[in-house]
């Protein structure tokens, strides 16, 4: 009985690995898909090279807002009401700090992790960035 379980649990397994690997883990991270967002936002991302790219379906790891902490509390920020988010390095390392300008012209500095993947969609495919290589997202003005 012992045995048949202990097989059954390596099959298993080794069925699960083949799945893992065969959706991706292991794989490239070229984006197939992009989370659909509540609300389409269109933005444009500047990233640290200086390469910029229109998008549509703009999301922050498949939300409609920036988050991160400001100060001790967490906080989220709607795009629809964010102008432009420009990207700095922070002192804690594996963060960077957002300074997003809100369209009413107050600024608002969140730290955030800077391994969060922002997604969107461009004229030629699917658009996947990690946010410490982004400088700046612009979103257009309601």
């Amino acid at each position: 009985m012992r045995r048949f379980v202990l097989a059954l649990l390596v099959i298993v397994g080794a069925s699960g690995a083949g799945v893992a690997w065969a959706t991706g883990l292991g794989g490239t991270d070229a984006p197939t898909r992009i989370p659909v967002p509540a609300k389409p936002f269109s933005a444009t991302v500047e990233d640290r090279s200086g390469t910029i790219v229109s998008v549509s379906s703009a999301t922050f790891d498949g939300e409609v807002f920036l988050f991160g902490t400001l100060g001790e509390a967490q906080v989220t920020v709607p795009f629809e009401k964010i102008k432009e988010i420009r990207f700095e390095p922070a002192s804690d390392a594996g963060s960077l700090v957002a300074f997003a300008v809100l369209h009413a012209g107050e600024p608002v500095r969140v730290v955030v992790d800077n391994d969060v993947p922002c997604y969107g969609e461009t004229a030629f495919g699917f658009y996947k960035i990690e946010v410490k290589s982004i400088r700046r997202i612009t979103f257009p003005s309601p």
